[in-house]
């Protein structure tokens, strides 16, 4: 009998004595706690220009002759890194979103030019720290250039990392050819 309660009374300190398994939640619990207490609290703050889906339409009669619908849109899943700040428990990270523009142009309720145009369309070899974080900023109808047989559109592209832009001349004929030149460029 002696024999028998010395048993029991061994094996209830073994069973008290054992810890029980933590859970994965447990675990993971302490996990974060102890990496909160190792690392400092970072706080990144992301602003956007703008701050919200920007869209600018435009419709223009030129000398009854051409219709013009021109979209400048912001596109919201892409931008340009602007600049960013650090310091010991902030980072502010400033981002320019991408623009687009959808231009139409009808000669007489007929479809004459219909594309959409963004800054790596006018890319080129020149100036490569300019074109690596271009964005279309504009495109409008120049109505002083414009005549009843052709149209000129006006198409600025800015670098907002450097402050940097080119400004180009669209020229589209009755006939729908059209000529692209390049009017100004501060780099």
């Amino acid at each position: 009998m002696k024999k028998s309660l010395f048993i029991l009374v061994f094996a209830a300190l073994a069973i008290l004595s054992c810890n029980r398994p933590e859970s994965s939640r447990e675990n993971l619990q302490k996990s974060i706690s102890e990496f909160s207490k190792k690392h400092a609290e970072l706080n990144i703050v992301a602003s956007y220009y703008p701050k919200e889906y920007t869209e600018v339409n435009t419709d223009s009669i030129i000398a009854n002759t051409f219709r013009v619908r021109i979209k400048n849109y912001s596109k919201m899943d892409s931008h340009i890194l602007v600049d960013s700040e650090t310091n010991e428990t902030k980072t502010k990270i400033n981002y320019h979103r991408v623009f687009e523009s959808e231009i139409k142009i009808a000669l007489a309720s007929k479809p004459l030019f219909s594309t959409t145009i963004n800054a790596n369309d006018f890319k080129d070899l020149s100036h490569p720290e300019f074109w690596n974080n271009a964005t279309l900023e504009h495109v409008w109808v120049n109505q002083e250039a414009s005549s009843d047989t052709e149209l000129h559109l006006s198409i600025s592209i800015i670098n907002p990392k450097n402050n940097t832009y080119k400004l180009y001349e669209l020229v589209v004929d009755h006939r729908g050819s059209q000529h692209l030149k390049i009017i100004e460029e501060l780099i």
